[in-house]
């Protein structure tokens, strides 16, 4: 049988980046217009009902222009506009692609959809000199330079622990599906990771140079011996108030 979902459909519209002929395609979320010019123009647009006497396509549909949001972009000056992607709505810069700035959004008190501000904070990029800010992703909140993109620099918490190969900071991280790791901050040159906490404690058996904490739901939360050869374990009693 055909798979359609591989199928482009082509259409009367024109892609406002690159002046190419928009497409039909298929995402996880349903159809949307795409321009023909892919991977070299990667422009977009949602796809809604055709309503308000817009003219619809073959299969009746128009493309829905990004909401106008009262807000300029803190970079280039252009006008911010809601989007959606594949983990909901934000909001991104009308210049995309020139200018890729994003923000998180909200649900203020009188029920309007609002950008989460960024927080300038009195602490320098190591990297640049530039301000460093907290910013808000899928994750949460983080701290990362306002120099962004030209600037990737991104503040990681420090659990104390010396790396045990190159002698750096073992810092805490994400992976991309969002699971909390840890890492020397030295990366890539020092590919050291853990998928548990380490812990600045000696192992009182082997004396290794720091334990590892869990939890499972059978033993609940506990440290390890970091050496796979000794069996130290010892159980972590929860604090009462």
């Amino acid at each position: 049988m055909r798979n359609v979902k591989t199928e482009e459909i082509a259409t009367d519209s024109v892609c406002e980046k690159c002046g190419k002929p928009m497409v039909i395609k298929w995402g996880r979320y349903g159809k949307f217009l795409a321009c023909s010019g892919y991977p070299e123009c990667r422009n977009t647009q949602e796809m809604n009902p055709a309503a308000n006497g817009a003219e619809p396509n073959a299969d009746g549909v128009v493309a829905a222009a990004p909401a106008a949001i009262d807000e300029t972009c803190p970079k280039c000056g252009k006008p911010m506009v809601l989007r959606k992607g594949r983990f909901g709505p934000f909001i991104a810069c009308s210049g995309y692609p020139e200018c890729k700035t994003t923000r998180r959004i909200q649900v203020s008190e009188s029920g309007k959809l609002e950008s989460k501000q960024e927080i300038t904070l009195d602490e320098e990029c190591p990297k640049c000199g530039k301000k460093l800010v907290v910013k808000h992703g899928r994750f949460g909140e983080f701290t990362a330079c306002s120099n962004y993109p030209e600037c990737r620099y991104t503040k990681q918490k420090d659990v104390g622990v010396p790396c045990p190969k190159d002698g750096g900071h073992v810092v805490e991280r994400r992976s991309k599906r969002g699971r909390t790791f840890y890492g020397c901050d030295n990366y890539p040159k020092c590919d050291f990771v853990l998928w548990n906490k380490p812990v600045l404690r000696a192992c009182p058996k082997c004396q290794a140079a720091y334990l590892l904490e869990k939890r499972t739901k059978r033993d609940g939360e506990f440290v390890y011996c970091s050496n796979e050869a000794c069996d130290f374990k010892e159980t972590i009693e929860p604090v009462t108030v």
